[in-house]
């Protein structure tokens, strides 16, 4: 008697390691090589036609559909095999990689083997400075600066000059008889120009230094003498409160009234390009006007005004050449002017005023600084009156050179050339001192550079030496050096 178990065929190939290719599982499917070659020849699709489709290689077709899973690469690439295949023969591949598990024993986690085309994550690298970076921080930077810039000017633009008086340290005061002038001091914005306008016939200006301080003395006249002061800036013409004060000279009688006269125009720090300058005011009980021109110095480089003179009275001339402030002085041995002598001012003038007082008197000016001194004479008693003073410019034309000898104990060699003319040279000793008026140019020749000082045209420039050489040659455009001066 033939049972049932021995009509069943032997298993045929061993799959993996755990299974049989040819075993049926409990739900009755067959094999699942089986039935991956039962579903390719029902479809009538040759096993290398299958290769070329789905680009897996015959033998390892063939061990899928033999259940020779040994012979494949392993489990991850059989389940991918087995995935690829059953799609492609249009089965369902979960089912197919759950009945190998079964078959194979073992159950682990799904997972897609064959997965599509998906982004690629890129790790985070946090924070890191690139050149781009400095380029915007670059741009910020400079916006900055704009902003903070335009901010300073707006404020300065909009800001208003402050004033304060401190001498008189009240409003009103009264000074002894027969005092004739006082000064006033006070504070204002540095760099502001204080004026004051003295009875509402003479506007007096002064320049607040760096620390912010100004003073200026004002001519008396007996009895109530008003000045209104005021500060302004003169780039955006806004002034701070005016100031009143009064000083009063006591009236000695019976003394006649005192003569008075007064300057109008020009105003302090007036620059005149061709020198020619008309003074006019207001005079009172005067017969005569006279003017004198003081040579103050070479004028202020860019055209800056000049400050107003520290007293009423004549001040003496300012010596032209002197060297820069970083030479330490020392004894003048030989000091000369070469060509038309700066300091050298016109003669003065004279007018009787008008019946109303007022006068008028032109002047000619060289290039330089020169106050302007203005006295009127009493008709019967010869009296005068204090001195009214301004400050006027004329620019150079020409150049003007001082060169001066400083720090050599023994004295150095000097040459030099005046418009292209040799002026000659030698050795000149130390604090020798000589200025040069050209037309055109100035050239100079020294040994010892670094201790040979020039001024050109007012302004300090250092040693010859600061230029790199001992030939420096000097016209209108400044200083430059040179291999050799003309004929030298």
């Amino acid at each position: 008697m033939t049972s049932s178990f021995s009509s069943r065929r032997p298993p045929r190939r061993v799959i993996g390691r755990k299974g049989y290719a040819g075993a049926t599982s409990a739900s009755g499917r067959s094999g699942v090589g089986d039935r991956l070659r039962e579903a390719r020849e029902a479809r009538g699709l040759d096993i290398y036609r299958v290769e070329r489709d789905t680009k897996i290689r015959v033998k390892y077709l063939s061990a899928l559909e033999d259940g020779e899973f040994t012979e494949l690469p392993g489990d991850v690439y059989t389940r991918g095999f087995l995935r690829n295949y059953a799609s492609y023969l249009g089965l369902d591949a979960d089912q197919i990689e759950e009945a190998w598990h079964e078959e194979a024993g073992s159950r682990p986690a799904r997972q897609a083997l064959v997965v599509g085309p998906q982004p690629i994550a890129i790790p985070s690298r946090g924070f890191v400075l690139q050149r781009s970076h400095f380029a915007l921080l670059g741009v910020l930077v400079v916006v900055a600066i704009v902003v903070a810039y335009f901010g300073f000017q707006m404020t300065r633009f909009l800001s208003y000059p402050t004033l304060g008086v401190t001498t008189p340290n009240a409003l009103n005061i009264d000074v002894p008889a027969n005092t004739t002038g006082y000064t006033l001091n006070g504070t204002a914005t540095a760099g502001s120009t204080v004026e004051i306008d003295q009875d509402a016939s003479a506007l007096q200006t002064v320049v607040a230094d760096d620390a912010g301080h100004w003073s200026r003395l004002v001519t008396l006249h007996p009895g109530s003498n008003q000045f209104n002061v005021t500060a302004r800036n003169l780039d955006t013409n806004h002034a701070s409160k005016v100031t009143q004060i009064i000083i009063r000279v006591p009236e000695v009688t019976p003394t006649p009234p005192t003569p008075v006269v007064g300057v109008t125009t020009p105003t302090n720090g007036t620059i005149s390009k061709n020198g020619k300058v008309t003074v006019t005011g207001t005079s009172r009980m005067v017969a005569t006007v006279t003017l004198t021109a003081v040579y103050l110095g070479a004028p202020p480089p860019g055209g800056a005004t000049v400050p107003p003179p520290a007293t009423a009275g004549s001040p003496s001339p300012i010596a032209s050449g002197s060297p820069g402030a970083s030479a330490s002085p020392s004894p003048v041995a030989s000091k000369v002017v070469v060509g038309p002598s700066p300091s050298a001012g016109p003669s003065p003038v004279s007018v009787h005023p008008n019946t109303d007082g007022s006068y008028s008197l032109p002047i000619t000016l060289g290039p330089g600084s020169w106050q302007l001194n203005v006295v009127g004479t009493a008709a019967t008693t010869g009296r005068q009156t204090a001195t009214a003073s301004v400050t006027v410019s004329v620019p150079y034309t020409g150049v003007t050179v001082t060169v001066k000898i400083q720090g050599t104990g023994s004295g150095a060699s000097v040459a030099l050339w005046q418009d292209g003319v040799s002026i000659g040279g030698g050795i000149r000793p130390d604090g020798w001192e000589v200025t040069l008026v050209a037309a055109r140019s100035v050239c100079i020749y020294t040994p010892r550079a670094n201790n040979t000082f020039i001024t050109i045209n007012g302004l300090d420039n250092g040693t010859v030496g600061r230029f790199g050489g001992t030939h420096l040659y000097i016209d209108i455009a400044g200083p430059k050096n040179v291999a050799s001066c003309p004929g030298g």
